[in-house]
């Protein structure tokens, strides 16, 4: 091989390797919450083993895209540092420079093959044979505080609250619903949850009564006491369905195909397809980067960015076709992977063709793209006319510094469209492996595509917000690297103008964003989450955790009170068959219990009228009274109707007015809000993390600027990494009660606002 070639490889698997961890990590960021929770929790070994099985499916997604990113990138910095008119001028053809690179993507070609084929689907068999072995471990740790957990059959846990580290529970409600509609009640101070067996958990439970009523004879009662208790819980056999689509080894996929069955043949073309992806999208990038002629690494990171946008929506239409029966499953799902193949192989067949003037003045599309460059090319001399004028016009008077100028203007457009278009790129990346991912689940539940349209619809605020902090750091990245490879930011220097007041329109269009974020956070995120919490679980024909009346019939009240009904009719506001348990919050035992046939809202009396029921009060485990009723109403029942109307909402579900209120309520009843009050912190501190990456990242771009190498962004994606790492490991802690919940929101923002502001004064002004 030749020296060319091995410094050309080089440099594509330098890029590569880099573009490789950040597509993983931004997919991967969705779930680092959760996953880093569970580390702090002490499954260090299972997530470990989980993020084993389920890195090849997102490495076939990744893989393309790093492949791309590591040929544009690499060219176009070659070509900003003009090494590729050198290597042209020595007698070396286009052909010859894309051998290496034709190589380079058959490569990494055979891994993807190796891991769509063979280690994907034996990833998701494992997978799902993990998490049908930790599935009682898993139910500990989906209970939450203030939560109905319903997911154990014939049964319902209500904890009050859960210690720091998980382990015990506090003021634990159970509902025996083996009979609907008289469930037997266990109400005891403490309890905690382990599995006794594969099927089997045991909640053992201690300080607490039971109470059981008959149906017949509502008038007879039993109560009793106890110090300490054991509720065996059998859990319905796990089913291990490996015979899912995307679990479904290989082989097995192609016989399914061959007998004519569509998902199957949909689902063996999308694992060729993706894998073939990596040559599809070389073949386009190879003569799209050697064309280029500057903009080194920014330019083939933006190139990047289009294509993939470009390439997952076709590829996302095409399969949304393929399953409604449109097109053929083979046309469906290899359109992206032909148009792209197609177009690389005409560009590749052009790459050495010279014309000459002549041939060009004859070639109309020649003389359009002269049309067209004539006005780009005295636009770009004017803006850069404008910025000088302004520059000089703004260093002649020290009142006039800090005013708006056309410099700032420029400054603003091309950092708000690179903002724009990695917040495009990047979201269809994490829509489409959200898609891919959760596409076997859709098909065994029969959702529907328009249910995926409408999760993802949802979905997409949620991601941008999560993508708000990296967007702005590769944004500032690649503005200020660019300028900085023009030698502009060194013509601003000679014209008296600092780096910081370069800086000042990025800071001023970062606090404004970050507004905005905190704005969508208050208005418009946590509806949204709901619809897609709701949808996913649709999908996935699971139990919605936030639930729309008249479904949920449990629900806490406001003073310590547990409503349980059969139904809810919202239009009306009359429940049907309605029980409230009311208790006392120091002992955690049922001091009444009302039950009525009927129950509904009288606007004259502004209160609840029950209809054919009875009232029995207890002191500890003896009945003290029992009064049957034909129409009552009781003061203490004070929640209206529009109680019952909302949803039970968690942390992401609610703005920060509501959760507030919600701590400052929960803290009142003598509860555990470590975690709640982390979230709480969080919803502020996060957009202001937005803003200090603007900050942070300048230094890094000037870095990687003056060097020529990927130095100063690989450093920058190290300190978002560890950023989110760091973020959400702090946040679990928190949550654990283990540190203050203040610190842990915002130590991260504190600690990398002091690495900004020390980064910022060393930089040459």
């Amino acid at each position: 091989m030749r020296i060319g070639d091995r410094y050309l490889l080089r440099e594509t698997l330098l890029y590569f390797g880099v573009g490789l961890l950040v597509f993983t990590f931004v997919i991967f960021m969705r779930e680092a919450g959760q996953l880093l929770d569970l580390l702090a929790r002490g499954s260090s070994w299972s997530l470990l083993l989980a993020l084993l099985y389920a890195l090849p499916a997102t490495l076939i997604f990744t893989l393309p895209m790093a492949a791309l990113v590591g040929i544009l990138i690499a060219l176009g910095r070659m070509a900003g540092d003009q090494e590729l008119v050198a290597m042209r001028a020595i007698g070396r053809s286009g052909w010859q420079l894309a051998r290496p690179l034709l190589a380079f993507s058959v490569a990494v070609t055979a891994v993807a093959l190796s891991f769509t084929l063979w280690l994907a689907p034996a990833g998701a068999r494992a997978l799902l044979r993990l998490e049908a072995r930790l599935r009682n471990s898993q139910l500990v740790l989906a209970a939450q505080p203030r939560v109905f957990l319903e997911t154990i059959p014939h049964a319902v846990v209500y904890i009050g609250d859960i210690a720091p580290g998980g382990g015990s529970w506090r003021q634990v409600f159970v509902a025996d619903m083996r009979d609907p509609n008289s469930p037997q009640i266990t109400m005891a101070r403490r309890g905690m949850l382990a599995a006794t067996g594969p099927n089997e958990v045991q909640l053992h439970l201690q300080d607490g009564t039971s109470y059981s009523v008959s149906r017949r004879r509502p008038d007879v009662a039993l109560a009793s006491s106890f110090v300490s208790s054991d509720l065996p819980l059998r859990l319905p056999p796990a089913k291990v369905n490996t015979q899912t689509l995307p679990a479904l080894a290989t082989p097995a996929l192609f016989a399914r195909a061959r007998q004519g069955r569509r998902e199957a043949q949909i689902e063996l073309d999308r694992r060729l397809a993706l894998a073939f992806a990596c040559m599809a999208l070389a073949l386009l990038g190879i003569p799209l980067g050697l064309r280029m002629r500057a903009g080194g690494k920014a330019a083939g990171l933006v190139t990047t960015l289009l294509l993939v946008l470009g390439y997952y929506i076709v590829l996302i239409t095409g399969l949304a076709l393929a399953h409604q029966g449109t097109v053929a499953p083979a046309v469906g799902v290899w359109a992206a992977n032909a148009v792209c193949a197609a177009v690389g192989v005409g560009l590749l067949l052009g790459m050495d063709r010279l014309p000459n003037s002549a041939g060009a003045a004859r070639d109309p599309a020649a003389r359009l793209r002269a049309a067209v460059s004539r006005p780009a090319a005295w636009l770009r001399s004017f803006r850069r006319a404008g910025g000088e004028a302004a520059a000089a016009r703004t260093a002649m008077g020290r009142g006039q510094r800090w005013m708006p100028t056309l410099l700032d203007g420029y400054v603003i457009r091309e950092f708000l469209g690179y903002v724009a278009l990695l917040t495009a790129g990047l979201l269809v990346m994490i829509l489409a492996f959200t898609f891919f991912e959760l596409l076997g689940a859709m098909l065994r539940t029969h959702a529907g595509l328009g249910i995926m349209a409408r999760y993802l619809f949802y979905l997409s605020p949620q991601m941008m917000y999560l993508l708000a902090p990296v967007v702005i750091l590769v944004g500032v990245l690649i503005t200020f690297g660019l300028m900085s490879n023009g030698n502009e930011i060194t013509a601003m220097k000679a014209c008296g103008i600092s780096v910081y007041r370069l800086l000042a329109p990025i800071v001023a269009v970062a606090l404004a964003l970050a507004v905005l974020q905190f704005g969508v956070g208050q208005s418009w995120l946590p509806r949204f989450n709901r619809e897609q919490d709701a949808l996913r679980a649709r999908i996935k024909g699971q139990p919605a955790r936030t639930y729309q009346q008249p479904e949920r019939h449990w629900v806490m009240g406001k003073h310590n009170d547990i409503f349980y009904f059969q139904y809810f009719d919202p239009a009306t506001n009359q429940f049907s068959n309605l029980s409230i348990y009311n208790f006392d919050p120091r002992t955690f035992q049922l001091t009444r219990r009302i039950h009525a046939r009927l129950a509904y809202w009288d606007r004259d009396l502004h209160a609840w009228v029950f209809e054919s029921g009875w009232l029995r009060d207890f002191s500890g485990p003896q009945v003290t009274r029992y009064q049957p009723f034909a129409i009552a109403s009781f003061s203490r029942v004070r929640e209206r109707p529009a109680y019952f109307k909302a949803d039970a909402r968690v942390s992401t579900q609610m703005n920060y007015q509501e959760l507030s209120r919600y701590v400052r309520d929960l803290r009142r009843g003598g509860y555990n809000v470590s975690r709640l009050t982390v979230q709480l912190d969080k919803k502020i501190a996060y957009p202001v993390i937005t803003l200090i990456m603007a900050l942070l990242a300048f230094p890094f771009a000037l870095s990687a600027g003056r060097r020529g190498t990927v130095a100063g962004i690989v450093a920058a994606i190290a300190v978002a990494i560890v950023y989110w790492v760091g973020s959400g490991f702090l946040a679990a802690l928190g949550g654990l009660g283990q540190i203050p919940p203040a610190a842990a929101a915002w130590a991260p923002d504190l600690l990398f606002l002091i690495a900004g502001v020390y980064l910022l004064l060393r930089v040459p002004t």
